[in-house]
């Protein structure tokens, strides 16, 4: 991983030509399957917004999806593009699999669009989709090469949380709250508000599926303002107060619609560090806020639901881990579908929308972990293992 950094760095530091094949620069479309020159084999899918300008160098986007969707992954970011004059780029190439491989590959992708285009190299941001975010908060945190991460739908691999953050860039981590790694994504930003990293969190009524272009504007916007703070952008006040007026909308709805502890957070956005009046608002309404009963309430029970998750998940995988070390053909699987039901049922319970979305949360993350232990015991040619987990992984689906 230090050789890893060490070529990052000098990587970004190097003085690039910019050998452009002007036909190709196509603004405000998706131009799909550009080659890597030094590996043909390898491709990426790239955007340049509409006010691109080829001579002058511009704020880049690389973008990691788990399916290597090129195409598919740049879509979620073209407002924000559009918006804030960004280029996006994806790999064709890269996706869920061998980190070192994933690495390599993420290099010549790097290496080739910085070579080819006109690139502000101090305004690089960096993102990515499930396995996609977790290789793309490894760079943020320890190349220095970036000034932004947007992580969705995942944290930080455990290793990358060793590595002493010395850089000054910015995280965003957005997550559906019927998401399987929602747990973990509430758990990565109290370790990056210990650990002093710029920080926050948007938190959507979705599954585990790439942000939708209205929400990941708002992760730019928020981008925005710390490009301010740092002066990598000039300030804008017309953009600052599009930004407060769009979160102090949202914050509004969500109040009036009883969803406490999401008001609270968009006011939290709101707060741009600039207005002095119009910051002090929101910081009062806050406070109005977390003194009602309403917002007492929902504070309790989501911590109560936090708790119950995970148990639910402590159970389901202790009682996997002990029938797979004895997996049998004529395993009993009544344990199982008595479980299953159980938590259908809660899943169904239309008047407690929180447990409702917990459950969803863990019937995917243990459908994952089955999926992936059959895949796997496959590979090592376990029979007994892989057919229990396929029996498993069919009574599980059923219900999910």
């Amino acid at each position: 991983m230090k050789n890893t950094t060490y070529y990052i760095l000098f990587l970004f530091v190097t003085v690039f030509s910019y050998a452009q094949d002007k036909q190709l620069l196509q603004t405000g479309v998706i131009i799909d399957s550009m080659k890597i020159a030094t590996t043909p084999s390898e491709s990426y899918a790239i955007y340049f917004p509409k006010k691109y300008d080829a001579k002058t160098p511009t704020a880049l986007v690389f973008i990691f999806d788990p399916d290597a969707r090129g195409k598919i992954a740049i879509e979620p970011f073209i407002l924000a593009a559009e918006t804030y004059n960004y280029i996006l780029v994806c790999s064709n190439t890269l996706k869920n699999g061998s980190t070192q491989v994933n690495i390599a590959v993420a290099n010549r992708l790097f290496d080739n669009v910085l070579q080819t285009y006109a690139i502000d190299t101090s305004q690089l941001y960096i993102s990515g989709f499930s396995g996609g975010a977790r290789l793309a908060s490894f760079y943020g945190i320890s190349s220095g090469a970036f000034q932004g991460v947007i992580a969705c739908g995942a944290s930080f691999n455990g290793m990358d949380k060793l590595i002493p953050p010395s850089n000054n860039f910015s995280y965003v981590g957005m997550v559906g709250d019927r998401d399987m790694n929602y747990l973990e994504m509430i758990a990565n930003k109290e370790w990056l508000d210990n650990a002093k990293i710029v920080n926050t969190l948007f938190i959507a009524h979705e599954e585990h599926v790439w942000p939708k272009q209205a929400e990941m504007l708002r992760a730019f916007d928020w981008l925005e303002i710390q490009a301010y703070k740092k002066n990598i952008r000039p300030k804008n006040d017309t953009i600052i107060k599009r930004i407060y007026d769009t979160n102090l909308r949202i914050a509004d709805s969500l109040k009036a619609n009883k969803e406490m502890i999401a008001s609270v957070i968009a006011y939290e956005k709101g707060i741009t560090f600039f207005n002095t009046n119009e910051d002090n608002f929101l910081r009062t309404k806050i406070a109005e806020i977390k003194k009602t009963r309403e917002y007492k309430d929902e504070v309790a029970k989501m911590e109560k639901i936090k708790v119950q998750e995970n148990e639910i998940l402590d159970k389901l995988s202790l009682r996997f881990d002990q029938e797979l070390k004895s997996a049998k053909s004529n395993t009993n699987f009544k344990f199982w579908n008595t479980e299953m039901k159980k938590l259908n049922a809660m899943k169904l319970d239309n008047n407690d929308i929180p447990t409702q979305n917990m459950v969803i949360r863990a019937l995917y993350w243990f459908q994952v972990i089955v999926y992936e232990t059959g895949e796997e015991n496959k590979r090592n040619q376990q029979k007994d293992k892989a057919d229990y987990c396929t029996e498993l992984y069919k009574i599980i689906t059923e219900t999910n």
